[in-house]
């Protein structure tokens, strides 16, 4: 990504700050970050319901290793990939989701290898979606596709009685959301609303999971 690049996007994301948490004549939650969101436990009934989209970024990576600026897709050695922590966050998280009672549908992730195995760890399969591609270093006609595609998606009722799962990227949301998504590993929950319209309704750490989910009781001894 070249400086006027970054330069180009960062002005944008700092112009989303700007405007009123409302949603946009095109369904996105401008500005969302800039009012706090509740917790899981405010959504965890809900979402044991499903209806929900719930958006990962991908949990934490090895920021010593090969950065994105000239990566390869096809093979995960030239990319930024997850660390050791961002492994076992992703294995924890799909453990707590499973614990807690809550459905997943779909799961779809960018194809970076980063973003597909948080998504496998989580939730043993993945989808890879063009559509989340890493919004940072693109072009501003790929921008604008890799936005609206993301509304798209966050505004789309998963299949009933589950949850849909995006793995993506801190940018994407930015562009599509007006939500910075941090720390990795954050998840940001997604009402899908009528006329192409969403709404944030929650953000979620990714310890959060685990506090939530019931004990592992041992088994009584015999």
């Amino acid at each position: 990504m070249t400086f006027t690049q970054y330069g180009k996007w960062l002005g944008c994301a700092m112009a989303a700050l700007s405007i009123a948490a409302a949603p946009a004549a095109a369904g996105e939650e401008v500005g969302a970050e800039a009012k706090p969101l509740p917790d899981l436990q405010s959504v965890l009934g809900e979402l044991r319901q499903g209806g929900f989209v719930l958006y990962f970024r991908h949990t934490s990576t090895d920021q010593s290793t090969a950065g994105d600026a000239d990566a390869d897709l096809q093979r995960c050695e030239t990319q930024r990939n997850l660390s050791a922590e961002g492994r076992a966050e992703a294995a924890q998280i799909g453990k707590s989701i499973k614990a807690l009672r809550i459905p997943v549908g779909s799961v779809l992730a960018s194809p970076f290898c980063r973003t597909q195995d948080t998504a496998r760890l989580a939730f043993g399969r993945v989808a890879v979606s063009k559509d989340l591609y890493f919004a940072l270093g693109a072009d501003e006609t790929e921008m604008t596709r890799l936005r609206d595609a993301l509304r798209r998606m966050l505004s789309t009722p998963p299949a009933p009685g589950t949850n849909a799962v995006l793995v993506s990227h801190s940018a994407n949301l930015r562009e599509a959301a007006g939500i910075f998504a941090k720390p990795e590993g954050v998840a940001y929950i997604f009402r899908p609303l009528p006329n192409g319209k969403f709404e944030a309704v929650a953000r979620i750490l990714p310890q959060d999971w685990s506090g939530a989910a019931p004990p592992v009781r041992a088994a009584a001894a015999r």
